[in-house]
């Protein structure tokens, strides 16, 4: 037979008429691979059957007992397939990963789509049985106990397994792109996080480059979660509310969170499969062995290396080393930073150190590029730092974080206002503080750096510190925007000036309004689910069941009864409407220490709070301790405390050292 004028059929072109499954490689797999879905049926043999049956010993009622022990295994899902749904992959595509193996496969009579439909099988057996299994096991438990109930066991079983595929699915889709078996859990990893990954890592730098940036404005939450898996299937399957109805004579279980998270599986999962087939059909088997085996995904693995890895060390350098430098200091190491990692990821791609003479040119361009990013971000291109809204634009404005003195129950307040002339009050403090944004950056470093900020007068008096501000702005289009100044510096001086933010900031935290709000905004709200609305509370309605004075002259505490303190309450109820009780300040200055004492009333509080949830109105008993620094021009206070022969009791503030003093008095101690 003459060959001559033919050309030979390679096996691998052969291979490719043959079938999409093979039965004994089918078999092999189950067999070769036993220890993974053996323990994998092993942990879910003692989380469900075993611990149900364990739990009826505590007694209680049993078919709660057991739809308690099946949910929070439907919250733990996430985690074990995580884990197994990798080792399974690793195992199965196990052969991609040694030029030897590879070939070998790739000569069997069969077609590479063969191969991966097979193995794929193979994988949904590794978790179907097993979970098929249980959730037998688990029926037939509850069937002999005569507490049959299989819905939960029905939303565990199909939770469980499709999470369980959908890991899978993400690991054979992350085994496609390299021949590394040990870069395979770290590309796995990576793409599991890589979303949130680079939101924190973006927000952290805008943190360093922008004054007073408090994050974006959230429109991206939803897409980053989405492609967080383990994030997003943790939270789907993590709050359960079940209960009991009396009209159905039966407990109710919420499918919403499980039926999303299994479409999300379904969805996703055959969408990775596909891929993973494609890159599949055209992979390289002479790039096993290599970090990544897809040729347009070289570059992409480099520059990534380069731009993240260089962030992150530029980061790390800049926080402990630079920050006394300022902004500018950070993007330039940034940029030496990238182009370091960027030749780290070329060396591990080419797996050579000789990387130099024909990569600096892609990476000087990267590094470029990085440096033109950072610095128009820093440069404000946008308006960020001075953006300050309209007040027609402003539905709602929020300020909170302020610490001021005395340190009571008002010093960390949050204040919400809706009024027109609160609101223009709150947007002309961040005018002003826009007005201020290289001496508050100038600060902020310094804050960083564990400089507090604090100077004192020779008589020990505070003149100079730094507060924190946080402002949130509602707008009509329902957008929110956020501002957060980590360090505002405060003088003496600018409190003289009723167009400082200082004094502004001071003046508004100092309203009647304000001051009761700061006390007892939060007293009469307790935390509330999603439908619950609560009915409102006044001062009138609450109950004081008594009042203790600490830190007095004597040291100890005094305890007033309930009809003392309730006339003390009263007292302090009128000073607050006259403005003598609650005043804050900024600055422990002298006016502060002249008119507060150290002494503390802490009033203890009970009143009925009632709830309306899906058209039902309940009451319930509530309680809260407030806590309220006594001052010296509180008339109807001090009279009170006098009427009941305590006024002397209360600690006043003597005079102060001047800092540098007590500092030198104590280094003479310490060296003696």
């Amino acid at each position: 037979m003459s060959w001559e004028g033919k050309t030979m059929r390679s096996v691998t072109s052969f291979s490719e008429k043959k079938g999409w499954f093979n039965a004994a490689l089918f078999r092999k797999n189950l067999v070769r691979f036993w220890p993974i879905w053996a323990v994998y049926t092993a942990v879910l043999f003692f989380l469900l059957p075993a611990s149900i049956m364990t739990s009826f010993n505590w007694g209680g009622e049993r078919i709660r007992i057991t739809a308690e022990h099946i949910y929070a295994v439907v919250e733990q899902s996430p985690a074990i397939g995580a884990v197994f749904g990798l080792l399974a992959a690793m195992a199965l595509f196990s052969y991609l990963m040694n030029s030897c193996s590879a070939q070998m496969f790739h000569c069997l009579p069969i077609r590479r789509e063969g191969l991966f439909l097979t193995n794929w099988l193979s994988g949904l057996c590794f978790f179907l049985v097993p979970d098929a299994v249980i959730a037998l096991t688990v029926l037939a438990v509850e069937w002999t106990e005569r507490i049959l109930d299989p819905r939960p066991v029905l939303i565990w079983f199909l939770a469980q397994t499709a999470v369980s595929m959908f890991f899978f699915c993400l690991a054979v889709f992350c085994g496609m792109f390299t021949g590394n078996i040990l870069a395979m859990p770290i590309f796995y990893g990576i793409i599991n996080f890589l979303a949130m990954g680079v939101r924190l890592l973006a927000e952290y730098v805008l943190n360093v480059l922008l004054v007073g940036y408090a994050g974006g404005s959230g429109w991206y939450e939803r897409p980053v979660k989405w492609l967080t898996p383990l994030y997003h299937l943790s939270d789907l399957l993590d709050d359960y509310h079940y209960t009991y109805s009396e009209a159905l004579g039966r407990w109710i279980y919420p499918s919403e969170g499980p039926a999303a998270a299994v479409g999300y599986c379904l969805v996703v999962g055959l969408a990775l499969s596909l891929l993973a087939l494609e890159v599949y059909r055209r992979r390289q088997l002479e790039r096993a062995g290599d970090l990544v085996t897809v040729g347009w995904v070289r570059p992409v693995f480099q520059y990534g290396v380069g731009i993240c890895g260089g962030i992150c060390l530029g980061l790390v350098i800049y926080e402990n080393f630079l920050t006394r430098f300022g902004p500018w200091t950070f993007i330039l190491t940034t940029a030496v930073c990238a182009g370091i990692m960027g030749f780290a990821g070329r060396m591990l791609l080419k797996k050579t150190l000789r990387v130099f003479a024909d990569g600096w040119k892609g990476i000087a361009v990267m590094a470029a590029c990085l440096l033109l990013l950072l610095g128009g971000a820093r440069a404000d291109f946008f308006g960020y730092q001075r953006w300050v809204p309209q007040a027609s634009e402003v539905v709602k404005a929020e300020v909170s974080d302020i610490y001021s003195a005395p340190q009571d129950d008002g010093n960390y307040a949050s204040y919400v206002f809706t009024d027109p002339e609160d609101i223009a009050a709150v947007l002309n403090i961040h005018r002003a503080v826009t007005g201020h944004l290289d001496e508050i950056e100038l600060a902020q470093r310094l804050d960083a750096s564990n400089w507090s900020g604090s100077e004192y007068d020779q008589n020990g008096y505070e003149k100079k510190t730094n507060i924190r501000m946080t402002l949130r702005y509602t707008l009509a289009d329902g957008t929110v925007e956020e501002r957060s100044y980590q360090a505002l510096p405060v003088t003496a001086e600018a409190l003289t000036d009723p167009d400082s933010y200082a004094s502004q900031i001071q003046a508004l935290l100092n309203r009647t309004d304000n001051i009761r709000a700061a006390y007892f905004g939060n007293v009469y709200i307790s935390d509330a689910d999603d439908g619950v609305q609560m009915g409102a509370i006044s001062a009138d309605q609450v109950q004081v069941v008594g009042a203790s004075i600490y830190d007095t002259v004597e040291g100890g505490d005094i305890t007033l009864g309930a009809e003392d303190a309730r006339k003390l309450w009263e007292a302090v109820q009128e000073d607050l409407d006259a403005g003598r009780i609650g005043r804050r300040y900024l600055l422990d200055s002298r006016e502060r220490a002249e008119n507060c004492y150290i002494s503390d009333i802490c009033f203890s509080l009970a009143w009925v709070q009632e709830t309306v949830k899906e058209g039902q109105s309940s009451a319930s008993s509530v309680s809260a301790n407030v806590t309220i620094t006594p001052q010296k021009s509180a008339a109807s206070t001090r009279k009170a405390l006098e009427e009941m022969g305590v006024l002397d009791q209360l600690r006043d503030r003597g005079p102060l050292e001047e800092p540098e003093v007590r500092l030198e008095e104590e280094t003479v101690r310490t060296d003696a």
